[in-house]
């Protein structure tokens, strides 16, 4: 943290796949190494995945497309990429799209913990909010970039 705010942020190696009208395309395989915000606290990344980042964005979906979850989506500060690792400041709010199509908004009780400690900026709060919000019926109705155009990205990483 500085000056009492949220600076924290989750880093990985990914491959650069592409780009579209969406934004980058990024990949990791099964087996990626995850680095926590702590630094010191690595985890391994159970599935394929690709991830879009959207120029710009306050949201980062990954997309997974395996027997439990389709999507999920860090509500962040736009991800940033130094050298060859990307990494963004995750805001604790999330959504979710499960492989049978439910969706929904995720850690709202850790979102608001956060923000009630003052490790969010008021703008940081509204911006997450709103985004959240916003995106909620894309991810329902399986708008683009949150339908099918992920599938071919998860292909190319896979072949």
């Amino acid at each position: 943290m500085v000056d009492g705010t949220c600076t924290e942020r989750f880093s990985w190696p990914v491959e650069h796949l592409g780009q579209d009208e969406y934004g980058t395309w990024l990949g990791a395989r099964r087996g990626n190494p995850v680095r926590q915000p702590d630094g010191r606290r690595e985890e391994v990344q159970e599935h394929d995945a690709v991830w879009l980042v959207a120029d710009g964005a306050w949201w980062l979906p990954a997309f997974w497309f395996n027997d439990t979850t389709d999507l999920t989506i860090d509500i962040c500060t736009p991800p940033r990429l130094d050298e060859d690792v990307w990494s963004f400041v995750d805001l604790e709010l999330d959504l979710f799209r499960s492989a049978d199509g439910r969706a929904g908004i995720v850690d709202q009780d850790e979102f608001d913990e956060l923000a009630r400690s003052g490790h969010l900026t008021d703008s940081q709060v509204a911006i997450a909010t709103e985004v959240a919000q916003s995106l909620l019926p894309l991810v329902q109705m399986e708008a683009e970039p949150f339908g099918g155009a992920a599938r071919a990205w998860l292909r190319s990483l896979r072949s």
